[in-house]
């Protein structure tokens, strides 16, 4: 009995081309398997990014993200601010006026917390301890809010607290990519 094996050859660029194909099926799939990205649109008062137009030039951008994740949302304000800036028509922003809030969040000195009381007893007597309960470090409830309140400008770019919108849009993306 005689197996006969058939050979194909394919061209390098062949090679490369089904290559590609496969490195961008399985980032779909990969990107298909993680968590949705906090920055998207604002849903009513859900998480995400919303803006309204305060003058022509003129804006104030909210982004509300989950839990206690400060830096991310504040991240996020900014890359909305560029967006908007460059959809706008113009160069740079400057933040006149910047809010964080968190929401939310528990009261450290609730009075209604009650004390956890533990008592052990041994040989030489007993030993009463009294705790408050650990509270968990990031409630699902909690949420952080970010408003900035930004002004537009075209040209040439004002020095103090100001915004190149296309530049920070490229470094907000370049870092939105690399996670």
């Amino acid at each position: 009995m005689i197996n006969t094996f058939t050979i194909h050859t394919i061209s390098y660029q062949q090679a490369i081309h089904a290559m590609k194909i496969m490195f961008v099926l399985l980032m779909m799939i990969i990107s298909g398997c993680t968590s949705q990205s906090a920055y998207k649109a604002a849903k009513g008062d859900s998480s995400g990014y919303k803006e309204i137009a305060l003058a022509e030039n003129h804006y104030r951008v909210q982004f509300k993200m989950n839990g206690h994740a400060r830096a991310s949302a504040q991240k996020y304000a900014l890359m909305r601010a560029s967006e908007l800036t460059i959809a706008q028509g113009y160069d740079w922003f400057i933040i006149e006026k910047r809010t964080l809030r968190t929401l939310n969040e528990p009261d450290p000195f609730d009075s209604t917390a009650r004390p956890v009381i533990t008592r052990n007893c041994g040989l030489l007597g007993c030993r009463t301890r009294s705790q408050l309960p650990a509270q968990s470090i990031d409630i699902p409830d909690t949420e952080t809010l970010v408003v900035l309140e930004i002004r537009m400008g075209r040209g040439v770019r004002p020095e103090k607290e100001s915004y190149d919108a296309r530049e920070m849009w490229e470094t907000a993306h370049s870092d939105k990519t690399a996670q």
